[in-house]
Order: structure tokens, then C-alpha cells, then sequence
């Protein structure tokens, strides 16, 4: 390699070291040092835009055409593009993968093209054109591979940049939807109590009604208590993404945690048409948690399992010991989960279109991520057991002990 090529690529480096390494300067700093070319009477980097590649970097002959549009399949850099691959031309008029008229409007003979590699695919290619054939050496052709890198790396340091930016959007995003969701659901909550606590009373017979506004009051209790649990819901999830859900963590007789679940949700389970057993070992079962949390979340699986069972079905709760912990199996005879939807049972309002339509009373969409939240504070895992046919069957494994943080927070 001769000294003015060897400046001349340094010269290419300083150039993008000063300008900071971004793709545009590195673009710009290949095509206006035309020393490492001399041969050369234009130097191209056209970048692909769908089915259309375009000039965004040139000097030389091809200078005044930056912008410049063409048919991806209709030149030799598109070809290139497409297929990956490097490609030479050794004389234009005898070519007939090259646009000759383009050719000849720039007084192009013969060129090189190296495609731009970026994550797996050819985003462009370096072009450099002569006015005479046969104009470029093997030597010329490593020159050209050597300064694709630099442009490959452009690419890179753009998409990291694309992706720092929309990282922080997106907690942008996040932390305005939070603020918004608590500040909601707080307003929400007291009138919302006051309207239910008015509709139960309307409802309760001691307040003398029209034949005709009994059935109305009745959905609108109904209504004001799905309101009432989507913004608890709400909540929950705000104190769980702010660290603010309180835990109360000491010795808790689990069998006596389900029992009580079982005794409060029956008649929510006898209005839905199903019968709720219960299986816990004759010796008390023993855990260091929170109670009061366990209640809910057994509440929920136990409330998903009524609504989504046939009338005259079994929701079952079993408690079994094990080594290092317990298990609390919670089963249902209904339609279980599809397959295709197990991946986003647990995410926040997702409700499978499968079940629509099954469900006895509609929910928001929470309770599973809300009960997942919870058992992990407790250091354990809420899980589906994808085994089970003969429902949905799932599972609360909890440590003997709560982790040391919910502890000190006790």
C-alpha cells in the first residue's frame, strides 16, 4: 500500500473520531477522501429504504446526485444488497446488470460495490466508480471491505442510540401511566364506596321501591362492585410497582387461611352454581407469611374457578407439606387455559378470547398479575400446571419462611 493511501485512510479515521462516530460523518468522511481511490472519479454510499435504495453520501461525479431514488433490482448495488454479496463491474457497456444511462450520466466505466452489513442483514453498500474499465485492483477492493467497517459500526452506534432513546420513553411512559392510575383510582375510590354503600341499602328491602327500579338499582349495585374491585385492583398494583403493599408477616396456620377463604367465598361460589371442597392434613400446617395476602390470592384463584366452571362442577383448594415449604393446588372443571395463551396469563388485563363469553361475571384482567405479584413478595412462585386436563389446576408453593426483606418489613 502507497503512503497517500495509507494517509489518506488515516485521514478517514481522524475525520470520524472528531465527528464522534456517527453514521452520517462516518458516511460523509469515506466519500470526500478520495486519496485511498485515486482512480476513482466518485464515491457512493446508497443505503436501502424498502424496495428502494438511495444516495445518501457522494462526491466526485456523483456528488450532486445525493438523494437520488432507484428500483433496488434495478442496479448493481441493489443486486448486491440483495444478494449480500460483493460485486464488480469491469466496464459498464458490457454489463448488463448495471443501469447504463446511470452510468453514463456520471461517465462511469467500471466500479466496485461492498455491501454494509448490520445486524444480520445488507442495509447498503460503498461504491466506488471510475471513468475508465478495468480501473480497480485486488488491493483496491480490501481498501474498500476495510472502510465498510466503520460504516457497519455507524450503524450500530445509531440503533443503540434508537434504542437508549425509546428505553427512556418508554419509562417516561411508564411512570406518567402510573401517576395517572393512582391519582385516578384515589379520586375514584371514596365516591365510588359511598355510591355502593347507597346501592346496597336501596337494595336491601328497607327502602320502599317501584317495581320497576328494583331491577335497575340491582345492576347498578352489580356495576358500582365491579367498578369498586377494578379500581382496588388498580391500587394494589400501584403499591406494588411503588414497593408501598404492606405485609404483615408472622406465623400463619395455612389450613386455617383456606378454610376461612372457603367459608367467605361460598356463597359467591353456590351463586355461580359450584360446590368448594377442601383437602388439608389433620396436623396444622405452618408457614412464616402473611395471612391476610394469602387470603387474597386464594380469594382470586378460587373466584377465576367459579366463573369459568359449569354449573354443578367442583372447585377444589389442597394443602400439602412439603421439605422445604408448602403447596396450595387450586383446581376447576372448566374449559382450563389455551395453550396458545399460557405465555400471557399472568400479564396485566390480559384475558383470553377463548374464555369470552364462557365466564359467568366478567373480570378485569388483574387478579392473576396482582396474585403473582404477591406470592413472589412472599417469596414464592404462583404457577400453572400445565399437565392438568381435566380443568386449570394451579399452584401456590410457599417458602417455610418469608424472605428476610418482607421480614424486616414486618
Amino acid at each position: 500500500m502507497d503512503l497517500n493511501r495509507l494517509v489518506g485512510l488515516i485521514m478517514i479515521q481522524h475525520r470520524i473520531t472528531a465527528a464522534g462516530g456517527g453514521l452520517q460523518a462516518v458516511m460523509q468522511a469515506i466519500v470526500d477522501e478520495q486519496s485511498v481511490m485515486p482512480q476513482a472519479n466518485g464515491i457512493v454510499v446508497e443505503l436501502r429504504d424498502g424496495d428502494q435504495l438511495y444516495y445518501a453520501a457522494a462526491s466526485g461525479s456523483s456528488a450532486e446526485l445525493v438523494g437520488l431514488r432507484l428500483p433496488l433490482n434495478a442496479s448493481l448495488s441493489g443486486l448486491s444488497i440483495l444478494s449480500g454479496e460483493p460485486l464488480e463491474c469491469s466496464d459498464c457497456e458490457t454489463d448488463e446488470r448495471v443501469n447504463l444511462p446511470a452510468c453514463r450520466r456520471v461517465g462511469l466505466r467500471s466500479m466496485i460495490v461492498i455491501p454494509i452489513p448490520h445486524q444480520g442483514q445488507t442495509v447498503g453498500v460503498l461504491k466506488y466508480h471510475a471513468p475508465t474499465p478495468n480501473a480497480f485492483s485486488q488491493e483496491d477492493k480490501l481498501i474498500a471491505h476495510l472502510l465498510v467497517g466503520p460504516l457497519a459500526v455507524g450503524f450500530s452506534s445509531i440503533a443503540e442510540a434508537d434504542a437508549e432513546r425509546a428505553k427512556a420513553e418508554l419509562q417516561k411512559i411508564i411512570k406518567l401511566k402510573e401517576q395517572f392510575v393512582s391519582t385516578v383510582s384515589h379520586e375514584l375510590r371514596t365516591p365510588l364506596t359511598s355510591i355502593a354503600g347507597a346501592l346496597t341499602l336501596l337494595n336491601s328491602g328497607n327502602v320502599a321501591l317501584p317495581d320497576t327500579a328494583t331491577p335497575l338499582v340491582e345492576i347498578a349495585s352489580r356495576n358500582a362492585s365491579r367498578l369498586k374491585r377494578l379500581v382496588d385492583d388498580l391500587l394494589d398494583l400501584d403499591r406494588i410497582d411503588g414497593g408501598r403493599m404492606n405485609f404483615k408477616i408472622e406465623s400463619t396456620d395455612i389450613g386455617a387461611v383456606l378454610l376461612d377463604v372457603i367459608e367467605q367465598t361460598s356463597t359467591f361460589a353456590s351463586q355461580a352454581g359450584v360446590r368448594l371442597t377442601l383437602d388439608v392434613p389433620r396436623t396444622p400446617v405452618f408457614a412464616i407469611t402473611d395471612g391476610d395476602r394469602l387470603f387474597q390470592v386464594v380469594a382470586n384463584l378460587i373466584s377465576n374457578a367459579a366463573k369459568f366452571s359449569p354449573s354443578g362442577s367442583t372447585v377444589g383448594v389442597v394443602l400439602a407439606p412439603k421439605p422445604d415449604g408448602v403447596r396450595i393446588r387450586v383446581t376447576d372443571q372448566g374449559p382450563g387455559i389455551p395453550a396458545e395463551f399460557r405465555s400471557r396469563l399472568f400479564d396485566r388485563f390480559s384475558q383470553s378470547v377463548h374464555t369470552q363469553g364462557l365466564t359467568k361475571l366478567p373480570g378485569t384482567g388483574l387478579g392473576l398479575a396482582i396474585s403473582k405479584a404477591i406470592v413472589e413478595q412472599l417469596g414464592g412462585k404462583l404457577s400453572l400446571d400445565e399437565n392438568y386436563v381435566a380443568g386449570a389446576a394451579f399452584d401456590i408453593d410457599l417458602p417455610l419462611e418469608a424472605p428476610a426483606q418482607q421480614q424486616d418489613a414486618a
